[in-house]
């Protein structure tokens, strides 16, 4: 390299950290780019174009240069907060846990450090070890509204109610979401009364959850429902019926059961991501992001069978569900549809799970009050939680 481009380089770096210190990014990435023509693989350039790149959204762009800083520069604590932030802010838990916590074996540690690694811990299910962090996290910054529920999160998971209910408070007085956090803490105080779950709450839960819900719910979760529900259909329910509403679709799973016995088949949830992955099976006719209530609601064509598999865990109440069922399905129509089984005490119960449970008693009521008749009630398994068996109900109620 020559005097002149040296000093090329090293003028265009000074621009780069001007233009950073300014919050001109795109200025500062293209003047450490030139820098780094100019002067190839300087560890510094490298390192303060990775940073760039984080400060510029592009985490995928940022990761190879920051991979290479932290080659160059094992000791440099900064180098190796920069990369776990994009592990982090790529959704690579793994990695992200990794280089959070060797960034903090070197000397760096602040909330947000804390508070990222934390959050990978509890990504890859290792809520235990996260809870540390989210403790050292507090203690740093005892203001952290994410993290005061991100804790309580954690601790509702592993079973300590009182302690999680109690981080959800803090959270609550420091200004989080009332609804969401008043359903949280509605939870874990039988004593409160009972609420619905936000609607916000769900679709962000299953949008969240779209990319690998099937693989977790039927592979690692032994999920059932969807199928059990089809198979024991009473034999007083047709085999082939000319429209079916798959209520609460997700990813379709019903999809390929339901298939055969409707001339057309909607399906109805309220994740786009989960309408998206139910779409691509090509099996429905008709697919919809709308809420259950609403298209019940809409006053359009009655339907001869409708079933819900593993939603009305999510909804509560059922009172609408059931008055808006008996007024789209036609007479003689069923509908089928699964629920926890609540233990003695109120007909709907939200549970730690945050879901909801239901009494056989107050279903029957239900049908009963809406011009509906049970049919069949089957009692069996619908996934399992820790290798143990979720006791389930799987219902089929006629329109008389």
């Amino acid at each position: 390299m020559t005097t002149n481009a040296l000093e090329q380089a090293r003028t265009a770096f000074l621009q780069g950290t001007a233009a950073f210190a300014e919050q001109r990014f795109d200025d500062a990435a293209q003047a450490f780019s030139h820098a780094l023509a100019l002067s190839p693989g300087r560890p510094s350039v490298v390192l303060n174009l990775g940073v760039t790149r984080l400060h510029q959204g592009q985490p995928a762009a940022a990761l190879p240069l920051l991979e290479a800083a932290t080659a160059a520069l094992p000791d440099a604590a900064d180098a190796w907060s920069a990369l776990a932030l994009a592990h982090h802010q790529l959704e690579r838990w793994a990695d992200s846990s990794r280089s959070h916590a060797h960034a903090l074996a070197l000397g760096a540690d602040s909330a947000a450090l804390r508070l990222r690694l934390a959050e990978s811990l509890s990504r890859q299910g290792l809520g235990t070890a996260a809870i540390e962090h989210y403790e050292k996290a507090l203690e740093a910054d005892d203001t952290l509204v994410e993290a005061w529920s991100a804790l309580g999160d954690v601790l509702r998971e592993s079973g300590h109610l009182a302690r999680a209910a109690d981080c959800y408070q803090r959270a609550l007085d420091l200004g989080a979401d009332p609804a969401l956090h008043q359903y949280y803490l509605a939870a874990l105080r039988p004593e409160a009364a009972l609420v619905e779950a936000p609607r916000t709450y769900v679709q962000a839960l299953f949008d969240s959850y779209a990319h690998d819900f099937e693989d977790h719910l039927v592979g690692h979760l032994g999920y059932q429902g969807h199928r059990v529900l089809i198979e024991q259909l009473p034999p007083g329910c047709p085999g082939y019926v000319a429209r079916v509403l798959d209520l609460g679709c997700g990813t379709g799973l019903c999809g390929p059961l339901l298939r055969p016995r409707a001339g057309h088949l909607t399906g109805v949830d309220l994740s786009p991501a989960m309408i998206d992955n139910a779409r691509a099976r090509g099996l429905y006719d008709e697919l919809l992001v709308r809420d259950i209530h609403d298209h019940l609601d809409d006053g359009g064509a009655p339907y001869d069978l409708i079933v819900a598999a593993d939603v009305f865990i999510y909804v509560g109440p059922l009172e609408r569900a059931f008055a808006l069922t008996s007024r789209r399905l036609q007479p003689g129509g069923w509908l089928a549809f699964t629920v926890e089984d609540a233990a003695q005490g109120p007909g709907v119960q939200l549970l730690p799970s945050l879901r909801y449970a239901h009494r056989e008693d107050y279903l029957q009521s239900l049908a009963r009050n809406h011009g509906l008749a049970v049919r069949q009630m089957v009692d069996a398994p619908i996934r399992f939680h820790e290798h143990q068996p979720i006791a389930g109900r799987y219902v089929y109620i006629q329109k008389v």
